[in-house]
């Protein structure tokens, strides 16, 4: 065992004795600031109270009894053969952003590619989302990893799960943050989205809890604060009030970070959360540009495309009469965006000329609740636009 690596594990077996402990997460920052794992590991009850007069009785009681029954080395074994790494509160890779949180872990777990860009946002939602909100957060997440931005979410079933299949996609890739020790995946069904989240050149599953710990209720609303401790910003993309993915953002408010959210059907309870953010100051978004704009990136992008746009405009205008005619005839460019056959009838219906959307909704013969959600992914795909008047035209 290398001298470092001893020390990690040294740390990863003081954290399992103690990880049901009373404040351990407050001690364990502060032991690693003022003593090393291997002393605390090999110390006598009496060098204990000598040199650590202050540390609670009850955890040198602990390490007393239980550090006789840990094996050190098939620890490190274990860990080496599992590709697992340790990150400790003083390591120069632990995110600075984290550590401005309240209560920062000491030690972190990961697997993978440990990510700590610039920015990094956060993606929560329901477990429970239906086909829209499961759409728009694969489309929002595979948005920000094009636009090598990472994605942060807690790998649950839902809006987290899509939130990571769409983030990787492309090269910004994604953080996974469980509720349960590494050497699991919670839920096990996202197992196979855990592996394709390791394959990927920038994929991480990360946790603070120890080895061996199992998923529990109270790890949950802990592991929600990382999420939102890691991003600079939080989407919220459908979730109830009251929920797990809303307590997230009232963390994320309460830790100083941006908050978005996506809209959704008036009438529809996933809709709660999102809204009475958006009530009480959230940014709304309909994509990831509306993100990435709030922190000044694309922005010359958007003009170079205006630009190019009117160049092409000019040059249409200027065309022969029997190009323009061509032009005037010829089939819409398919999107290169997979379209239910609903979203590409209700797509059909669209040109340059503004439609609304009572029209649109007589002509597709659809519901209206319905007709807005197919008109939300059609504007998060970029193929139509608002206009005043409830108002859309085709683009492109």
């Amino acid at each position: 065992m290398t001298e470092y690596m001893t020390e990690e594990i040294y740390w990863a077996a003081l954290h399992k004795i103690w990880e049901n402990k009373q404040n351990s997460g407050r001690i364990l920052r502060e032991l690693l600031q003022h003593t090393t794992g291997e002393f605390l590991w090999k110390a006598s009850a009496l060098t204990l109270d000598q040199h650590l007069p202050d540390l609670p009785a009850e955890y040198k009681q602990a390490l007393l009894f239980e550090r006789r029954r840990y094996d050190l080395s098939k620890i490190e074994a274990y860990i080496q053969k599992n590709q697992i790494h340790i990150l400790l509160f003083h390591d120069t890779l632990y995110p600075s952003l984290l550590k401005e949180i309240h209560q920062p872990p000491a030690i972190l777990y990961y697997k993978g590619n440990f990510i700590n860009e610039p920015l990094q946002i956060g993606m929560v939602g329901s477990r429970n989302a239906d086909g829209y909100g499961l759409r728009v957060a694969e489309t929002i997440g595979a948005q920000f990893s094009q636009a090598n931005v990472p994605v942060v979410s807690g790998l649950a079933k839902g809006i987290d799960a899509a939130a990571h299949k769409g983030a990787i996609t492309h090269q910004g890739g994604t953080i996974a943050v469980q509720g349960c020790g590494i050497d699991q995946v919670y839920p096990k069904e996202n197992k196979k989205l855990a592996d394709e989240i390791l394959a990927h050149e920038k994929g991480c599953i990360l946790t603070e809890f120890p080895i061996g710990s199992e998923p529990a209720a109270w790890h949950f609303p802990m592991r929600n604060r990382i999420i939102s401790g890691l991003s600079q910003g939080v989407v919220i993309v459908q979730a109830a009030r009251k929920s797990g993915a809303y307590i997230t953002v009232e963390t994320a408010l309460e830790q100083g970070r941006d908050v978005f959210a996506v809209p959704g059907e008036l009438y529809n309870p996933l809709s709660e959360g999102p809204h009475q953010l958006l009530k009480e100051g959230a940014q709304m978004i309909t994509c990831a540009e509306d993100v990435l704009a709030s922190y000044g990136i694309h922005k010359e992008a958007k003009k170079k495309s205006r630009k190019s746009n009117k160049s092409e405009t000019k040059n249409e205008n200027n065309a022969k009469p029997e190009e323009q005619q061509m032009t005037l005839f010829q089939a819409p460019p398919t999107p290169d965006v997979p379209l239910t056959l609903e979203e590409e009838r209700v797509l059909g219906l669209f040109t340059t000329e503004p439609l609304s959307i009572e029209e649109a909704a007589y002509l597709a013969k659809l519901p209206m609740s319905e007709l807005m959600a197919i008109l939300s992914m059609l504007e998060l795909y970029g193929l139509i636009e608002p206009m005043v008047g409830r108002k859309y035209i085709r683009i492109g």
